[in-house]
């Protein structure tokens, strides 16, 4: 019995109507070289590989905040090549239900990614960000220290109100004993 090698890495082939039939754009991993995709091509799919380009796409810094610091941060970046083929390929036509690939999921999420910043929610502590709801529990944490159930004034107060601050109001930060 012969022994079969399969591949520990994922290639991903990249639809690009603007590139020429001869042409096809695949995502690599950042190990993978220009040799080993043309050996892989080559034998596991019989294509004849005429060259080969390669680029890395760097991804955007992106700030993380935890707790009172600040992280900066970049993604991982991707790797894609462009091989040039001795025959075409041609695209099969996409399909036009996308029921069987549970695109309606996929829909449903990105509306609620989408509420949720609008609503300005911080999707990691799901807190408010908008100062005039800062400013509004503000004043109920004043009244509720102060006792009073007035109606607030107009003027609001220039503290912002911290997590630590409406945790001690609310009874949850003290000891009880």
């Amino acid at each position: 019995m012969k022994p079969v090698y399969l591949p520990n890495f994922v290639i991903a082939l990249v639809r690009t109507p603007r590139l020429p039939p001869t042409f096809a754009q695949f995502a690599v991993p950042l190990s993978l070289n220009k040799l080993d995709l043309k050996n892989y091509l080559k034998n596991a799919y019989g294509i004849k590989v005429l060259g080969v380009r390669s680029s890395i796409r760097q991804q955007p810094v992106e700030i993380e905040q935890q707790g009172g610091a600040r992280r900066y941060v970049r993604k991982q970046a991707e790797k894609r090549m462009i091989i040039e083929m001795e025959e075409p390929f041609v695209w099969p036509e996409e399909p036009q239900d996308l029921t069987k690939f549970d695109n309606q999921l996929y829909k449903n999420i990105e509306k609620f990614r989408e509420d949720m910043r609008e609503k300005g929610m911080d999707g990691k502590r799901n807190r408010l960000a908008e100062s005039k709801t800062r400013r509004r529990l503000s004043l109920a944490v004043q009244e509720m220290r102060n006792g009073q159930a007035e109606v607030p004034s107009e003027e609001a107060p220039k503290e912002e109100l911290t997590d630590l601050d409406f945790a001690t109001a609310a009874g949850e930060g003290q000891n009880k004993s």
